[in-house]
């Protein structure tokens, strides 16, 4: 799946806080799409790079006409590159151990497989709302983990509890790794999935652009040719801060057409 071709440009985004608000609504609205569309005149190849699964990706692309191509989803544990498909898959094993110890603490815990969200219970109605709504409920996940491809567990409750589990995680697992994606969420995924490796697993040896808003997007910050932060969150690497995606786009767009893309601070 590596790509193989010289170097072209390639600018890669995050749906949740970064392309989408807290409705689905795109940030920066017709400005952002039209944007988007002026980046795939100049031969920018598009990806989304996102926690959600892929079917909003694809819905994404399609609604907007993105012609998205190459599509990431469950922070890089699932790619979708033309008609090829590969996941990265917790271990069984571990999957199992750390199930039983989290099923009966006080937290949501919902599984992820390749297509679908599992659930024990319904959500909440105030629950961010996908655009695609593929979950099922299941009393328990036990007989999922062995006959299902299982990619990801997320947790959501209060951060004391969802430390427990990243600890429990942290000294059982070597195989798997826990990400306290916010206060109140964790994800547990393989230790070999992440955007970063994605990126360069998709676009070694391209350009760049990376668009992201918090600690899920990080990875893909070391491999970019440049990196934007749309949030005034903390960040360990060096990026461009900008207001939103739509200034970010605008960047991206000046530099590809100048040709001045560089690694770190502005050119």
């Amino acid at each position: 799946m590596t790509h193989m071709d010289a170097a072209r440009p390639v600018v890669v985004f995050d749906l949740d806080g970064t392309l989408l608000g807290a409705n689905n609504e795109v940030i920066g609205g017709e400005e952002t799409v039209s944007a988007l569309a002026r980046l795939r005149s100049l031969g920018a190849e598009l990806a989304i790079c996102t926690g959600r699964l892929d079917h909003d990706v694809k819905i994404i692309s399609d609604r907007y006409g993105l012609g998205i191509r190459d599509r990431i989803s469950q922070h890089g544990a699932v790619l979708v590159k033309g008609d090829s498909y590969r996941a990265t898959l917790l271990d069984e094993q571990e999957a199992r151990s750390f199930y039983a110890y989290a099923r009966d603490l006080p937290l949501r815990v919902e599984c992820n497989t390749v297509s679908n969200r599992y659930w024990t219970t319904e959500r909440d109605p105030d629950f961010p709302r996908e655009l695609y709504d593929s979950h099922m409920i299941k009393p328990d996940f036990d007989g999922l983990i062995s006959c299902q491809p299982v990619v990801l567990f997320l947790l959501i409750g209060d951060e004391e509890e969802l430390l427990k589990v990243k600890g429990f995680v942290d000294a059982h697992c070597v195989k798997s790794k826990a990400v306290l994606t916010s206060r109140s969420s964790l994800e547990i995924m393989s230790q070999k999935a992440s955007k970063g490796e994605a990126l360069r697993t998709l676009y070694a040896g391209d350009d760049i652009y990376a668009i992201g808003d918090s600690p899920n997007d990080y990875d893909m910050f070391p491999i970019a040719t440049r990196s934007y932060l749309v949030s005034d969150m903390e960040c360990p690497y060096e990026v461009d801060r900008e207001p939103s995606i739509l200034e970010a786009l605008l960047d991206a767009e000046r530099r590809i057409t100048g040709g001045v893309a560089t690694k770190g601070g502005r050119a």
